[in-house]
């Protein structure tokens, strides 16, 4: 920035000693030489600064970090999901599959051996003895929910040397190596590790690296099955992955893996369906004042162990959904019971899959109340809740490559793609706003010098002519602001650098057009130069911060959002200097009087705010069209027009999180279960929720 700002300040002396267009010449003879020769990799190095590997206590500052947003992220993730509360855990039971630690055990090298138990047993189990462990069980039978309490229960050991983090396999795209999407997946969800000045260069690879990560890969049947093989190989053969990986997959799935791609040295655990008697226990303790409701169903759960209710509530997730789904008192449990209606397993599945969604959004949580962080922010009617995620679901479904069948990613920032907005949209949309505005604030400075008519024009043909090419600026990821120097990042070398030329070009030739009208070259080139740095450099010289709040999709749309209005007040202050300077300088030079006489402080006053308006309006336009928010807003609005989604997006998606519909993995939203999702997708209409017992409901 020292440099920026000395090198403007000899290019205004030689204007002031030389005259404009010596200078101008000689500029663009030296910036020739200067591209053709070897000093441009000097200027390379300095752009982009490359920062020291992450190392030492540095890495060991990255690793405590890490555990602790961990940590809090999946303790808020399991409050959701109903697992932080004793009454509220399902008594999942397990067997033993395959144990390679057998014959060390026969041997007497080892301890004694747990083959069976409950999930606490297992846990306590892989903590003393730490092994590859793979765990299988049928779709819904609670892989996800012991992943949760497993990574919980590794947070919570003294020792932060082992950090777990909890990835979702079916967001693994093979065309990016699996120690690639690792690495990136921690880095995207937990983005203080891209502060350098802290953790060092690249301290999510160098934990990764070091050993100190400990993948819990979840859901490995939802990937197609060469990918499986792929997977399997991967934590076969990288040495840089733990030997205590904790691997998901349903049963059926994995025994295909296996024989594609033998992994004989993994334990093997299998979830076992729930007991009648267990399923019976956990419904009684939750509705201990209405079990009136409740016999009917306990009957059949007792009498008939085999049957179509007891083979469905035999799964967690079924069990879970038909809680929620009967929670209401006025709801009629029985109803279950209706041969007519459900004479297979398959058909409770589907009707507990459909009513889920509506009655959470219909009926608030038990004991909800005003100031509860589990209730919804306003209401929603339950048919366009049911219609707006049956749309979002579907839009993930048509994502999927061939063979996937999983719960996939739903980012805001990637809505646009996603929904299919047209391109035109974002091209379309800040060409209107774009214009509009510029035509005001050309309005607003050439009035104040009585030339409305030619403001409102100048300021019209600027926003055309630049407007519509943000459209076309391929939109980044969402980012939290922060001045910094750069690091090295090859792959993202040359094109920031075009963006950031392309802004400061903006800046230097609206900011200078508009001086020059007003005042004079000399002070055009100043103010252009002035505004072209602030352009150029606005997004450019930042970093990521260890975020103080839960990492979160809607905390990182707010940073995103942040992000913008922090360049306009950049863009903002720099206009205030500016336009004090010109306002106050260049007094005896302006072309036009103002249109009212102020003393000479007023008027650089004035200059200041119309500085400001003019220069924070401006960047403040030209990055929001080009940011992860800005694109969001306009994808927003397109979708609610065509009422494909509700207009408050954000809040519905958060209202949807906090109701238990959707997970959080980080910044990013998916459906509690790839099931759920599927069954949304389908479109197929829900039951009446006028009364969700009735005989007539459907």
């Amino acid at each position: 920035m020292a440099l920026w700002l000395t090198g403007v300040g000899v290019v205004v002396w030689a204007v002031v000693q030389f005259g404009f267009e010596p200078v101008t010449a000689a500029l663009g003879i030296g910036g020739t030489i200067l591209v053709a020769s070897p000093a441009k990799a000097i200027i390379r190095r300095t752009w982009a600064w490359n920062a020291e590997p992450s190392e030492g206590a540095q890495l060991d500052a990255a690793a405590v970090a890490l555990n602790r947003a961990v940590e809090r992220h999946w303790t808020t993730e399991a409050g959701r999901r109903k697992q932080h509360l004793v009454v509220d855990r399902i008594p999942v039971r397990w067997d033993t599959v395959h144990d390679p630690r057998s014959r060390a055990a026969l041997a007497g090298d080892t301890g004694p051996l747990t083959q069976h138990g409950t999930l606490d047993a297992l846990i306590d189990d892989y903590l003393a003895q730490p092994s590859r462990l793979v765990i299988v069980g049928d779709v819904g039978s609670g892989k996800t929910g012991l992943c949760v309490k497993l990574t919980l229960e590794l947070c919570r050991r003294a020792d932060p040397q082992r950090v777990p983090v909890l990835l979702q396999l079916s967001t693994w795209d093979p065309a990016v190596s699996f120690q690639d999407w690792m690495v990136r997946r921690v880095t995207e969800d937990y983005r203080f590790l891209n502060d350098t000045t802290k953790y060092g260069q690249g301290s999510a690879m160098e934990l990764f690296l070091h050993r100190r990560l400990l993948p819990i890969l979840d859901g490995l049947d939802e990937l197609p099955l060469e990918t499986r093989a792929q997977v399997i190989r991967t934590l076969r053969d990288n040495t840089h992955l733990p030997t205590d990986t904790v691997l998901t997959c349903c049963s059926a799935e994995f025994r295909a893996a296996m024989a594609e791609e033998p992994l004989l040295d993994s334990r093997t655990v299998r979830l076992l369906p729930l007991l009648p008697e267990d399923t019976v226990t956990y419904l009684e303790s939750h509705f201990p004042d209405d079990l009136d409701r409740w016999q009917p169903v306990l009957r059949s759960l007792r009498e008939d162990a085999t049957g179509p209710l007891a083979t469905t509530l035999s799964r967690p997730l079924m069990l879970f959904l038909a809680r929620a789904t009967y929670q209401p008192r006025d709801s009629a449990p029985e109803d279950l019971l209706d041969e007519a209606r459900f004479d297979a397993s398959e058909q409770i599945e589907e009707h507990l899959l459909d009513m889920f969604v509506p009655v959470v959004f219909e009926s608030p949580p038990v004991g909800a109340y005003e100031g509860n962080p589990a209730r919804a922010s306003r209401d929603w009617p339950a048919p366009e809740a049911k219609r707006y995620l049956s749309f979002l679901a579907g839009c993930l479904d048509s994502q999927r490559r061939s063979g996937e069948h999983g719960a996939a990613d739903l980012n805001w920032w990637a809505l646009p793609a996603l929904a299919g907005v047209p391109r035109y949209a974002f091209v379309v949309v800040p060409a209107v706003i774009g214009t509009a505005s510029c035509c005001l604030l050309g309005l607003l400075v050439f009035g104040l010098f009585g030339r409305p008519a030619f403001g409102a024009l100048f300021g019209a043909a600027v926003g055309v002519v630049f407007s519509p090419l943000l459209g076309l600026v391929r939109v980044q990821p969402p980012r939290r602001f922060a001045p910094r120097r750069v690091r090295q990042q090859d792959q993202l070398l040359v094109r920031p650098l075009f963006i950031d030329l392309g802004f400061g070009l903006i800046g230097l030739v609206t900011g200078g057009l508009i001086a020059t009208l007003l005042y004079s070259p000399t002070f055009g080139l100043t103010a252009g130069l002035a505004f072209g740095l602030v352009f150029a450099t606005a997004r450019r010289f930042t970093r990521p911060t260890e975020p103080k709040h839960e990492i979160t999709p809607l905390r990182s749309l707010l940073d995103d959002r942040n992000a913008v209005l922090y360049v306009w007040l950049l863009g903002s202050a720099a206009g205030l200097v500016v336009g004090g300077f010109l306002a106050t300088a260049g007094s005896d030079e302006a072309r036009y009087d103002l249109v009212f006489s102020v003393s000479p402080l007023a008027q650089g006053v004035m200059g200041a705010l119309v500085g400001a308006l003019l220069s924070g309006g401006g960047l403040g336009m030209v990055v929001l069209a080009t940011s992860a928010w800005g694109r969001f807003l306009t994808a927003r609005w397109w979708l609610a027009w065509r009422a494909h989604t509700p207009w408050h997006l954000v809040a519905f998606l958060d209202d949807a999180h906090k109701l238990g519909v959707l997970r959080s993995t980080g910044a990013h939203y998916q459906f509690r279960h790839a099931t759920l999702q599927h069954r949304l997708a389908a479109g197929r209409t829900a039951p009446s929720l006028a009364s969700p017992g009735s005989p007539g409901a459907d």
